[in-house]
């Protein structure tokens, strides 16, 4: 079963500077999973979400033409899976016949695509019960969320996660 996530934003770990997407489970606990992600990535996700336009098309704006020029909708994400510190996502496409394509991708390339769209963006369950952490309280829900992962970050390296294949 796929758990609905909210795109919060692309942060930097300090100090190694690493570029972390941080999802967050819409519905109680409002568990965050926090995947690494690269640099140019980490860009393209922060370019849709302050809604800035460029003066020729990025990548991802070029595969969101491409995927409507040919006549599909895209339906949704769902990250997979979390195997050997590496995330695993799916691009759900429905073509101009009306059949639904699975498309394997990274995570932040699939969300890049759901940050233009605004397609919805999911998760297995099973992937945000391992890789989640648990908000601990309501209240200033950012600030938290931000200690929450320091939390987090201070026992973790870019390693214990890989990279996206």
């Amino acid at each position: 079963m796929a758990i609905e996530m909210e795109l919060v934003g692309v942060r930097i770990q300090v100090p190694t500077n690493a570029p972390i997407m941080l999802l967050k489970e819409r519905a109680e606990p409002h568990r965050v999973v926090p995947i690494y992600i690269g640099g140019p990535e980490a860009h393209a996700i922060d370019l849709a979400l302050s809604e800035v336009e460029t003066e020729r098309p990025m990548t991802h704006d070029l595969f969101v033409e491409v995927i409507d020029r040919l006549g599909a909708t895209p339906e949704q994400v769902i990250i997979t899976e979390l195997r050997e510190r590496t995330f695993f996502a799916d691009l759900y496409l429905r073509d101009a016949t009306g059949e639904v394509v699975v498309i394997s991708a990274r995570p932040s390339d699939a969300v890049a695509l759901a940050a233009r769209t605004g397609m919805p963006i999911f998760a297995e369950d099973d992937l945000v019960d391992e890789a989640g952490i648990v908000e601990e309280e309501e209240g200033n829900e950012e600030e938290e969320m931000v200690e929450e992962l320091r939390k987090f970050l201070d026992q973790v390296s870019p390693e214990d996660f890989g990279g996206e294949s």
